[in-house]
């Protein structure tokens, strides 16, 4: 019965951090809908942007390590 009373307590921390994020995200977007309507928030992540990091650090990076390795 103490594991679910502790499995239990886990999901509720998890939720509750979960609820308090969506809370903090939805008023910077209600601040960024009010005073800054033109400004460009990132809402996302660049999909080119991500391509560029990952060819400049990860695939040199695995590259480098394969080499010593074999």
């Amino acid at each position: 019965m103490n594991i679910l009373i502790v499995f239990v307590k886990v999901l509720m921390c998890i939720s509750v951090i979960l609820f308090l994020g969506v809370l903090f995200f939805s008023y910077l977007k209600y601040l960024k809908r009010t005073y800054f309507p033109k400004w460009k928030f990132p809402d996302y992540f660049s999909v080119g942007y991500a391509e560029y990091l990952y060819k400049k650090y990860i695939e040199e990076f695995v590259k480098k390590s394969a080499k010593k390795f074999w």
